[in-house]
């Protein structure tokens, strides 16, 4: 997890960024990026899901809407991704039809 990256995303309707923001990952503590990402974002942090630790442990990402803020947000949704200083995975599930 050396030299990984959070990377945040806040997005529009249309999909558009509207704001990026990367900040270190130290000493792999995932939780304190993603808090310094709020804080240089001024949004406060949304409610965490089971969705959202199964999205991130498994595909490096996941997204929060208006449902996971108590307060209004200004944009669609707030998405983070966690960015290798290697690239990405070589390891990927095999999907039942690529075994038949």
């Amino acid at each position: 997890m050396e030299n990984d990256r959070l990377w945040g995303r806040l997005v529009d309707r249309h999909h558009r960024i509207l704001r990026s923001e990367t900040v270190p990952i130290v000493d792999g503590d995932t939780e304190s990026a993603f808090l310094e990402l709020c804080h240089r974002f001024d949004i406060q942090r949304p409610i965490q899901l089971h969705k959202h630790a199964y999205e991130y442990e498994n595909f490096n990402t996941t997204f929060y809407t208006q449902e996971h803020f108590t307060e209004p947000i200004s944009f669609f949704r707030l998405e983070i991704e966690r960015i290798s200083a290697h690239g990405p995975s070589q390891t990927r599930t095999r999907l039942p039809i690529e075994d038949a």
